[in-house]
């Protein structure tokens, strides 16, 4: 097999993977660009998961990647669809129990930092300290790569092909909503599945590094960190509903079978592969055809 320039240099370091180019000449079962999940054939990802091992070349689908740990400022969001209340609610939970420094995210993130899941621990995490390290499992792949990466993974390995329905805006987590959140946990609480009473509340606030046990102190801090978040999210992400469904349990799964090569993710493919490919492709020209002729 030959890989693509781009890509043959990737593995040998001589170009980082976040080039925009990259998906362009070397697609991944046939695709380039983002693929969201619901545009996941079924019978081509149940013929990748493994096919890796069938295609007579197991070094051209392996994917490096582990355990790292990083600043939690260093990573970005692939998606924005967060909801203030719960990564407050978070950080009051981490702050209270000591757990949000060398935090374990139970997540993936690709070679160019992007979260592929776990933004409100992210996001509770940044808000309290973003030079805080927390661990993580990253992948070699570039985001919008690992995207359709995991997508697979989530259809073929997992038969999940509906996405989680995202809620909330990142572009909310300013300084002054924050103000407004803790302003009133402080008075009411923290209500809901996990509560929390106005003095846990404010013992959390008092915990927040540099605050010194002083509330006040907390609360200017959190607001000034939610000001430093990064507001926009990795470039041709589709929205939370179209990502990858990976709970923390699956993810060391993903990275082991990634660094075996065994999903079939790149040609040559393993001949079930490719027969669901060509199934796919034919059934779908067959609906567009369908399509125009409606429209006609």
């Amino acid at each position: 097999m030959i890989l693509g320039k781009k890509y043959k240099q990737l593995f040998e370091g001589k170009v980082r993977s976040n080039d925009s180019n990259l998906l362009t000449e070397d697609p991944i079962l046939g695709k380039t660009g983002v693929v969201g999940l619901s545009q996941i054939d079924k019978d081509t990802a149940d013929a990748a998961i493994g096919g890796g091992f069938r295609d007579g070349d197991t070094s051209d689908d392996a994917i490096g990647g582990g355990k790292k740990k990083v600043p939690v400022g260093a990573l970005k969001p692939a998606q924005t669809e967060l909801i203030k209340g719960k990564a407050f609610g978070m950080l009051v939970d981490f702050l209270l129990r000591n757990k949000y420094k060398n935090a374990d995210l139970g997540n993936i993130v690709s070679e160019d930092n992007y979260i592929m899941d776990g933004h409100h621990r992210w996001a509770a995490i940044y808000l309290i300290d973003p030079s805080t390290s927390v661990n993580v499992t990253q992948i070699d792949l570039p985001g919008q790569a690992l995207v359709t990466v995991l997508n697979t993974f989530t259809v073929g390995k997992l038969g999940i092909t509906a996405g989680n329905k995202g809620k909330g805006n990142l572009a909310e987590f300013t300084g002054a909503e924050f103000e407004k959140i803790i302003d009133n946990a402080l008075v009411n609480g923290i209500p809901g599945e996990f509560p929390k009473s106005t003095e846990e509340v404010t013992k959390a606030l008092g915990m927040v590094p540099g605050a010194n046990g002083n509330a006040e102190a907390g609360k200017s801090i959190v607001m000034k960190n939610a000001d430093k978040m990064p507001d926009t999210k990795m470039p041709g992400a589709p929205a939370r509903v179209e990502m990858p469904v990976i709970d923390s349990d699956k993810v060391k799964i993903v990275q082991k079978m990634l660094a075996k090569g065994a999903i079939d993710i790149k040609e040559p493919h393993a001949p079930e592969t490719s027969k669901a490919m060509g199934e796919s492709k034919t059934l779908k020209e067959h609906f567009q055809k369908l399509a125009n002729i409606k429209k006609g």
